[in-house]
């Protein structure tokens, strides 16, 4: 059984991180476990969903979860323009997101997955054009005590 997620800014959008752990920079697709285990490692990582015409949508594989729950932020890149509106859904549990940001706006989060997650996400943009929506997800993890999950962490495969 799957419990809610929670935020800082009320319902339900932590299903991000999971999308991080399964997709990483710019282009949107599966990982092996061992990246998974590395974008845990450093702390989080960078997802890119393509947007065409304002809108993108994306589907992950279903990961092996073990009911793991994690704490963390989402962002989207601060040099993204407009607001963008992102609804996800966990398929295999009860987890949801809608969420309505700008660029640069963090999101806190706690997320208990169940056994397995698959998530959906589509995303709006308030700008009818095509772009990669780049949303950083970062972990709170013990082998980064005291830093900020909102921090988002440049290097390879970063904006």
């Amino acid at each position: 059984m799957t419990a809610p997620i929670r935020r800082s800014l009320g319902p339900a959008p932590a299903l991000l991180v999971l999308l991080a752990l399964v997709a990483l920079p710019v282009e949107a697709r599966a990982q092996t476990v061992q990246d998974l285990l590395q974008v845990m490692q450093q702390g989080g990582g960078w997802i890119g969903i393509p947007i065409e015409e304002g809108r993108g949508t994306l589907s992950t594989v279903v990961v092996p979860t073990a009911g793991l729950t994690v704490t963390g932020c989402l962002q989207v890149y601060a040099g993204h323009s407009g607001r963008w509106w992102i609804r996800a859904r966990d398929t295999l549990g009860e987890g949801r997101l809608d969420a309505s940001v700008t660029a640069g706006e963090p999101v806190r989060f706690t997320y208990a997955a169940g056994l397995r997650t698959q998530l959906e996400v589509d995303a709006r943009w308030s700008e009818a054009r095509d772009t990669v929506l780049l949303v950083w997800v970062g972990l709170e993890t013990p082998l980064h005590p005291g830093r900020d999950a909102c921090e988002p962490v440049y290097g390879r495969g970063s904006p």
